[in-house]
């Protein structure tokens, strides 16, 4: 098998004297979609951020195209190409739409490129092509998250690092949104990491995850193998499941 695009290895966090993860090691291949699974306190946010350079592990290694980047910043990890599409979107409301896409390509050169890259996102999201002139704040939250994948794309990345993308959205949405993270990952082979709280959602879509309890990875394989195991439903209702 080919080496992965990121890595984490045996990657511990330490928040003061709280110990946030455990000897975790996750591997993301080109063109999966991996997802990460848990419930409120797993982890999961810990390990992103690790991820984007927001938290420095105390022990294994970040690796991306098999580089050593645990003590790069998160500008470095951008350059390599990690994109990060934030939990709750966090697009900035009051520039436009096309100035937050032009913000997703700040580490970029040549402009050129960048404007014909502008023209293939309103072709990918015609919602925000409708929206360009418009501040980002006025979109419905829905359009803010399709924003917020264009911003990521914007940068060219190996990988998209996606935070609870489809929280706080209309059963609509949530469906759009999922439906957007397969068909960038068929047509264009975008490579994805998602940290998601719905299980059954994000399993229908990803090729493999991995599951996080209390800051341990307690599972992980294909998706089609998690979906119906004990362990999934145990962690997020926090007892032990009887089978019928």
């Amino acid at each position: 098998m080919s080496e992965p695009i990121l890595s984490l290895r045996d990657v511990d966090v330490h928040y003061g004297h709280f110990h946030a993860l455990h000897s975790v090691s996750i591997d993301v291949f080109d063109g999966e979609i991996v997802c990460l699974l848990g419930g409120n306190a797993s982890g999961k946010s810990t390990t992103m951020k690790t991820i984007l350079g927001l938290v420095r592990p105390t022990a294994g290694k970040v690796l991306l195209d098999g580089a050593d980047v645990t003590r790069e910043s998160t500008p470095a990890r951008v350059r390599r190409g990690v994109a990060s599409v934030p939990e709750a979107r966090r697009v900035f409301p009051e520039m436009t739409v096309e100035e937050n896409l032009r913000m997703g390509a700040f580490t970029r050169r040549p402009r050129r490129e960048i404007a014909a890259d502008l023209e293939t996102m309103y072709d990918l999201f015609p919602r925000i092509a409708e929206r360009r002139r418009q501040d980002a704040g006025t979109l419905s939250g829905g359009e803010q998250q399709m924003l917020a994948f264009a911003r990521a794309l914007m940068s060219k990345p190996r990988v998209v690092c996606m935070d609870e993308p489809t929280m706080g959205l209309s059963p609509l949405f949530v469906d759009r949104v999922l439906d957007t993270v397969v068909r960038l990952n068929r047509e264009l082979g975008i490579t994805a990491f998602m940290v998601e709280q719905n299980a059954e959602l994000a399993l229908s879509i990803a090729h493999r995850g991995y599951l996080l309890a209390t800051g341990d990875l307690v599972l992980s394989g294909p998706a089609g193998e998690l979906v119906d195991n004990p362990k999934i439903r145990e962690s997020y209702l926090g007892k032990a499941v009887q089978k019928d």
